[in-house]
């Protein structure tokens, strides 16, 4: 009986020892053990503070609850892969970055490139928001300086200017300043912060160089300037006061006469119209051809007793800018031929080129008219261009300034309207020729 006893105290011993012993083993395989930890904190939010654990991968850092049901809290989400990111970590810190009673996150790591500060903040709508503009890393293959520049909100009128020392201002059409903020850089685009917003706007870079905000729709196109709004003809008070297709059209002392340099030199009244033959957009170009005829009554003609001239004169201009479209030899020499003429204008903000070629036919005696001269114009336009003016011109009253006017093109090539010499805006006839 003693030996029984004794038998039954050792088996009963033994299996508490078992049992102990699994015990020992589930603690031993808790995963705060496991090794996949890598630092400890605490995170502050509105309804108390949390104690977390953190473990980490290459896109992630995640928190969780120090307890062993193995139950994550928060984590967040690294801008770019980072090639052995547990090897390279260094620190986490959940310092209240915004004082707003919520924990931010700044994470470092030690990389071949150098010590690297990622940052995220706590926005109040529940999610970690990593700023670009808060964090320090080198992104190989992003290149800054293919950023840098003014852009244009295409369909908004607004304007954003990306400055070399990586910040930036949002315009509007009258250059005032909207927002202000700062940016981070990415392989594949760029991210926009301000205080003036929630969140950020981030556009990804296409082939073809433009940025586009996916979310909303919206892209950034690189140009040159923020163009004026008002455009020059409606700025100086300029008229379309003709109309193609619809007849002619009066203009006093648009036609002069002379013999010899300047023998009887006199000036009479003459008959415009401007006809469309065809206007068609194809691989990004407006092509419009149209004829512009000039009709001279025999009244306007002077009585000559020897060889004279009759002269017009007529010119194309930009109705957004004023500028003359010069037909002269400097702006000759496209890839369409000889006596094709380029012109460069900065239309919606971007540099687009108008280029043209016109022919000559006078013909005397036709019908009641003393003379006819028809001008066949063809033009080359960006695709949506519709600023391109004929101006049917009044002629000096004196010789001496006709031929002054006469050498206009080598004097004030490309000058807007208002500043060449000898030309009377106010007496034109202009006709859009895009309409």
């Amino acid at each position: 009986m003693t030996f029984l006893k004794k038998y039954l105290s050792f088996l009963l011993a033994a299996v508490l020892c078992l049992g102990l012993t699994a015990c020992g083993g589930s603690a031993d395989e808790d995963w705060r053990n496991s090794g996949d930890v890598i630092a400890s904190g605490t995170i502050t939010r509105s309804d108390g503070d949390v104690d977390v654990l953190v473990t980490m991968d290459d896109n992630n850092a995640y928190f969780y609850w120090d307890d062993p049901e193995h139950t994550v809290f928060d984590s967040v989400t690294f801008p770019f892969t980072i090639p052995n990111a547990r090897e390279c970590f260094e620190e986490i810190s959940f310092a209240d970055v915004t004082a707003n009673g919520e924990s931010d996150v700044e994470i470092s790591f030690t990389t071949d490139s150098g010590t690297m500060y990622l940052s995220w903040l706590w926005d109040l709508e529940g999610y970690y928001v990593f700023r670009g503009d808060l964090s320090t890393y080198t992104i190989d293959g992003a290149d800054f300086s293919k950023y840098v520049g003014l852009w244009q909100w295409a369909d908004e009128s607004l304007w954003l200017n990306i400055c070399e020392d990586e910040s930036w201002t949002m315009l509007d059409d009258e250059d005032n300043i909207v927002h202000a903020g700062s940016l981070w850089l990415s392989e594949t685009g760029i991210t926009f912060y301000s205080d003036d917003f929630d969140g950020a706007l981030h556009f990804d870079r296409t082939v073809d160089g433009d940025l586009i905000e996916s979310e909303n729709d919206g892209m950034l196109v690189l140009v040159d300037s923020i163009p004026d709004q008002e455009p020059y003809f409606t700025r100086n008070g300029l008229e379309i006061n003709a109309a193609m297709d619809m007849g002619t059209y009066l203009l006093e002392n648009g036609v002069c006469s002379y013999a010899n340099l300047g023998d009887d030199y006199n000036t009479g009244d003459c008959y415009w119209e401007v006809i469309k033959n065809y206007d068609q957009t194809h691989d990004g170009i407006r092509e419009i051809q149209f004829d512009a005829i000039c009709y001279i009554p025999r009244s306007s003609i002077g009585t000559f007793n020897q060889k004279f001239i009759t002269s017009i004169n007529s010119e194309l201009y930009d109705f957004y800018s004023g500028m003359w479209f010069t037909a002269a030899a400097d702006y000759g020499d496209s890839t369409r031929g000889e006596n094709y003429y380029l012109h460069t204008i900065n239309w919606n903000g971007q540099s687009k080129t108008i280029e043209f070629a016109y022919s000559t036919d006078w013909q005397d005696n036709v019908g009641d008219w003393g003379k006819v001269l028809t001008k066949s114009y063809v033009a080359y336009l960006p695709e949506g261009y519709d600023g391109l003016v004929f101006a049917a011109e009044p002629l000096q009253d004196n010789y001496e300034d006709y031929a002054k006017a006469m050498q206009l093109d080598s004097i004030s090539p490309e000058a807007s309207i208002m500043d060449i010499d000898l030309v009377d805006p106010e007496g034109c006839l202009f006709f859009s020729i895009c309409d």
